[in-house]
């Protein structure tokens, strides 16, 4: 009788190291990312005094009033709950913009020979390339023509505008990557193009959706600038814009600053990890699941 046994491979002191500086390697480097995001959250919970004097330390007790503060306005009475709001219809109608536009406009260029379809996929690329806050000036006039400030739908199309490009980019490579042969299957069943897309494409795209959908959410969540100053009005004000209002001409109430943007940080926070498996999902497995 012939018994199988396994065999041992032999130490490799080189490998071994390599492993050893690879993992020390990848702990700094989640060292570098997670630190400023618990840095702020538990500044968030210190005093002013204690901001200033130790930096660094942790608090030596939660201040969570310093939340509560904040969430109320504070004594400058600053709608937060407001500006939350705002944010999130502002984020929402983008988002809805770039996923209906960003992956037709994606399928078309990966699936369809039309005239100018070279040049387009190339203008999109060569968006990319354009400082979008070099526009601030020219933007500020043409929205002011058209009275779009101080609007939910001004400032959402033109985050759309900005972040179309990449979209488009994106799942333009995503959907060449599409298997042809599910698209073929329902076209033999009678499906028009548009409904090959609607009911076969994107439903099975759902991990490439989810995954730019967040690398949109976080910077149109976080923009400032064009937030600051196209949305002028105190009830339109976005909620990166509205934490700013605890910097007064003479005074800085670290502490609520801190604890504004950590409740502005936490939204962009949880929509990540609610998604963080269909995101892992379209990276590696693409179309098949």
């Amino acid at each position: 009788m012939i018994v199988a046994t396994r065999t041992q491979k032999p130490f490799n002191p080189v490998k071994s190291a390599l492993y050893v500086v690879l993992y020390a390697l990848l702990i700094f480097w989640a060292v570098v990312e997670l630190y400023p995001l618990v840095f702020l959250f538990y500044t968030a919970l210190k005093t002013d005094a204690q901001i200033m004097s130790y930096p660094w330390a942790l608090p030596d007790r939660p201040h969570f009033e310093n939340v509560a503060e904040v969430w109320s306005g504070g004594t400058i009475q600053v709608p937060i709950p407001r500006y939350l709001l705002n944010s999130v219809v502002i984020t929402g109608l983008t988002l809805l913009i770039l996923t209906i536009a960003g992956t037709l406009a994606g399928y078309a260029l990966a699936r369809y020979q039309f005239p100018g379809a070279g040049l387009s996929q190339r203008l999109f690329i060569w968006a990319l390339a354009i400082p979008v806050h070099a526009t601030l000036v020219p933007v500020f006039l043409f929205m002011g023509d058209l009275g779009l400030r101080n609007t939910y739908w001004g400032i959402a199309g033109l985050y759309a505008a900005f972040w179309l490009p990449f979209t488009v980019v994106v799942m333009r490579a995503y959907f060449e990557s599409f298997p042809r042969e599910l698209e073929e299957a329902a076209r033999i069943d009678g499906c028009t193009d548009l409904g090959v897309f609607w009911r076969i494409v994107l439903p099975v795209s759902r991990g490439g959706v989810a995954s730019i959908s967040i690398v949109n959410v976080v910077g149109i969540w976080s923009e400032l600038l064009f937030a600051f100053v196209l949305l002028n009005k105190p009830d339109m004000r976005t909620l990166t814009v509205g934490v700013l209002a605890f910097k007064g001409e003479y005074t800085v109430s670290w502490g609520l600053i801190f604890a504004g943007l950590a409740i502005a940080t936490l939204p962009t926070l949880l929509f990540f990890l609610f998604f963080q498996r269909q995101i892992t999902k379209g990276m590696t497995m693409g179309a098949f699941r």
